[in-house]
This record gives C-alpha cells, sequence and structure tokens, in this order.
C-alpha cells in the first residue's frame, strides 16, 4: 500500500503542468513593441503605466480570478491574496489612478477578438489558446518566447 501511494505521488508530480510555462503576452498586431522587459510589464499590470509609447491607451485583459493565467499573475507580480484582486483594481478606481477596470473575460476566443480589435489591448493567455488568425502577436519578454530557456513566467 505504500508503495502504490508513494509511486501515486511521483507520477503525480511528474504529470503536474507548470502553469507558469504556458502564459502568452499578447497585444494587438498594429503594436509597435515586439519585446518588452518583465519591469516595463510589471509597472503596465500595475496600472503605473497606462499608454504605450505611440500614444495608444493599454487595455488590460485578463481571464478569471480561477485561471491559471490569472493566479500566475498574482503569485508572481502582484504578490496579493487572490480574493485580493478585485479590491485591488476597485481602490485604483476609487482613488482615480485609473479609469477604468481591466476586462475580464472568460473565453481565449473572446479574449483573441478583443485583442484583435483594440489596437492597445495586452492579455495573457495560454499558449496553446494564442489564435493563430486575426490580428495578433506574442511578446517576447526580456528576449524570450513562451517555449525558450528563460522565459519568466516558467
Amino acid at each position: 500500500m505504500r508503495l502504490i501511494l508513494i509511486t501515486a505521488f511521483v507520477l503525480g508530480i511528474c504529470f503536474t503542468k507548470n502553469t507558469y510555462a504556458s502564459i502568452a503576452v499578447v497585444v494587438n498586431k498594429s503594436n509597435p513593441v515586439t519585446d518588452i522587459s518583465y519591469s516595463e510589464l510589471k509597472i503596465i499590470l500595475e496600472a503605473r503605466k497606462q499608454y504605450w509609447d505611440n500614444g495608444e491607451k493599454i487595455t488590460l485583459i485578463f481571464k478569471p480570478i480561477t485561471s491559471n493565467e490569472t493566479r500566475t499573475l498574482i503569485d508572481m507580480v502582484y504578490k496579493i491574496k487572490y480574493e485580493e484582486f478585485d479590491k485591488y483594481w476597485f481602490l485604483r478606481v476609487y482613488n482615480n489612478k485609473i479609469m477604468e477596470f481591466p476586462k475580464i473575460l472568460n473565453s481565449a476566443g473572446t479574449i483573441n477578438i478583443l485583442v484583435s480589435e483594440i489596437p492597445g489591448a495586452i492579455a495573457f493567455i495560454g499558449v496553446d489558446e494564442v489564435s493563430k488568425r486575426g490580428n495578433i502577436k506574442v511578446l517576447r519578454v526580456n528576449g524570450k518566447m513562451p517555449d525558450e530557456d528563460g522565459y519568466p513566467f516558467k
């Protein structure tokens, strides 16, 4: 019995998906940015930078708080409890630091469409969910694509 439990535990570890490795940062193809530093991305995610260098308003798009992608961002960037994520944004609006909340969408397909239609949009979805069609592109982060060693969300 003990051997079965140990084997099950080891197999569970071996087959557990690394959620960090599967996140892509996507923007509209018209966005001139192709590579973004992790520190600049953090500034954007914290809403301390609300416009791209070309003057386009940044529109943050997230999956729901229950998604691996958003939880990864909360763990790595915001470093707050999941339950405090909504409060984080409410306080920014209340204190007039931002004019509108980020968009929260359930469907990766809808996120792809919205990023395609909003020139300043930036979203965080699974690499396997990025549309091959449409008007979007995946950004390099610190010079790395999601499938390369050294990508910050691995």
